[in-house]
């Protein structure tokens, strides 16, 4: 774990608390919190005279996502580094659905050990079980598409869009998990639950959705001379 991560994510758990995050997304003023946060100096995590490794920036927009921070903390970073912000957008989207994914699956976890119906944990009957590894296995595979995007000096333009696709093609069905274990309760204003699966779906959108970037996948295999194999091979791995 990098030595930046932990102090990243306490200054976020205090700034951004679920009161703080709904307050914000009613349209109120977070002035103070981009004040303390210009001040820690991790907006410069990827500017040149820092310059973290990319991995470890991606690390920091993870945590931004499961704390439903604003993603303009990420995109500061991205504008400092002086470098292509358009292989770097799509993995911090990513990033950030991975997050928000992670929080949504220990939420439903959680709430699958707590509720109980007809006198046992609904997380105990082999239907929710069955959802729950199901939502873990997609979780896992956005997470690890995030980590190969992130995995160099800066992301490639192929590598962005395959964690960009992933991402987006896995979010709703997190999101739609989570709200078919927590029910009505999962919805409603007063549950923190909606705080990520409402980010989970916004992000899977912004900068274009899995097909767009499946498709800039695609364009990129035809464009080149290799065959498909080859060429999974040598650029996306």
């Amino acid at each position: 774990m990098s030595a930046f991560l932990s102090p990243f994510e306490a200054m976020l758990d205090k700034l951004f608390l679920p009161a703080r995050v709904r307050a914000i997304d009613a349209g109120g003023d977070w002035s103070p919190e981009r004040v303390e946060i210009e001040q820690s100096g991790f907006l410069d995590a990827l500017a040149p005279d820092m310059a973290l490794p990319f991995a470890e920036v991606a690390a920091l927009w993870r945590a931004i996502g499961r704390r439903a921070a604003p993603l303009a903390i990420g995109k500061a970073m991205i504008g400092r580094s002086g470098r292509d912000p358009d292989t770097a957008q799509p993995v911090l989207l990513a990033a950030a659905i991975s997050g928000a994914a992670d929080r949504v699956l220990d939420m439903t976890t959680a709430y699958a050990g707590e509720r109980s119906q007809f006198g046992k944990p609904i997380g105990r009957q082999q239907a929710v079980q069955q959802q729950l590894a199901l939502m873990a296995e997609e979780v896992v595979a956005i997470r690890m598409a995030v980590q190969l995007a992130a995995d160099c000096d800066w992301p490639t333009a192929e590598r962005a869009a395959l964690a960009k696709a992933v991402a987006a093609m896995h979010a709703p069905h997190v999101a739609s998990t989570a709200h078919a274990v927590h029910g009505a309760i999962g919805i409603s204003a007063e549950h923190d639950l909606q705080l990520y699966t409402r980010r989970l779906h916004a992000w899977r959108l912004e900068e274009g959705g899995e097909t767009a970037w499946s498709i800039a996948l695609g364009r990129a295999l035809l464009a080149s001379d290799e065959n498909a194999l080859d060429w999974i091979r040598n650029v996306l791995f």
